[in-house]
């Protein structure tokens, strides 16, 4: 683990306890109105707010180079209208061009989730863990092994152990009622049709450490930012269930085919895949969609 070393200026400093408060860890600590002393340097999880917030830049943090920052211009770039049309036009994409995304494009919208509001994976800091993956012949062999993966599920979610355990485990009886969708997916890509990947260009893989406080919503936060920011570039996305669940082993842990392929680390997992191209169909209009409200005042 590297060392984290954190000073304060005490002739730039001014005194106003900004960083004492916006410290999410609560490392600079500030009684009365002075210079902030510093406790728990270990604890620092690099998010960068205390250099954000100092108006004096009297903070000199070892791991973090304040000329990285990037000044804000513009606080609300987008308005409320704009944001709103953006998240509505958003539609799960399961019909693709045959048409390669540049690889720079991709880069770009994987870079987006790092900043997606998600919490710090340990002493890592805010580092969030992307697989690309393109190419006709990767992507078939994507599919290949989620096959493999779904028909591993299906014999075990067939057996008699499963269905007899099912009459008291809820968790059970909802991998029962998966069945029907495996094997329209599984008969289907006998068939040569793919409705597990339909035939997309790319995809991505969001992975974490096992070992952090909330992998699975980090990951899922990562990906919904990668989706909207793809929308913008006139690219489709659709979250793909069954392939992370393949890449996880999920209820078939001997199945490790497919994070092999991927060389996610050992110590992670992936817990988010989305595939992405150029739409084939542009839809005129938005579907409706409803929200249930409960208030409690």
């Amino acid at each position: 683990m590297i060392e984290k070393i954190i000073t304060i200026n005490n002739e730039l400093c001014k005194q106003d306890g900004l960083c004492a408060q916006i410290c999410p860890m609560k490392i600079f600590i500030q009684e009365t109105k002075k210079t902030p002393h510093i406790e728990k340097t270990n604890h620092c999880v690099l998010c960068g707010q205390c250099l954000a917030v100092c108006p004096a830049s009297a903070i000199h943090h070892s791991r973090l180079r304040k000329e990285d920052l990037v000044q804000i211009v513009e606080p609300h770039p987008v308005n409320e209208k704009a944001m709103m049309t953006l998240i509505r036009q958003r539609r799960s994409v399961r019909v693709y061009k045959n048409k390669e995304i540049p690889a720079d494009v991709l880069e770009e919208i994987a870079d987006s989730c790092g900043y997606c509001p998600t919490g710090a994976h340990g002493q890592q800091g805010w580092v969030r863990n992307i697989t690309i993956v393109s190419g006709q012949e990767n992507m078939k062999r994507i599919l290949d092994l989620t096959v493999e993966y779904m028909r591993m599920l299906k014999s075990k979610l067939e057996g008699f152990v499963v269905n007899y355990l099912s009459r008291w485990i809820p968790e059970i009886q909802g991998g029962l009622a998966t069945l029907p969708d495996i094997s329209l997916r599984l008969a289907q890509y006998e068939k040569g049709r793919d409705v597990i990947l339909y035939n997309a260009p790319a995809a991505i893989f969001v992975h974490a450490p096992r070992n952090t406080s909330t992998p699975q919503i980090d990951c899922d936060a990562a990906l919904y930012s990668m989706m909207l920011l793809a929308h913008t570039k006139g690219l489709g996305t659709c979250w793909m269930g069954w392939v992370q669940n393949a890449a996880a082993g999920f209820q078939v842990k001997s199945f490790t085919a497919l994070r092999d392929f991927l060389k996610i680390p050992t110590d992670h997992r992936v817990y988010g895949a989305l595939i992405i191209g150029y739409p084939k169909i542009q839809l005129h209009s938005i579907p409706p969609r409803e929200t249930r409200i409960n208030w409690i005042n």
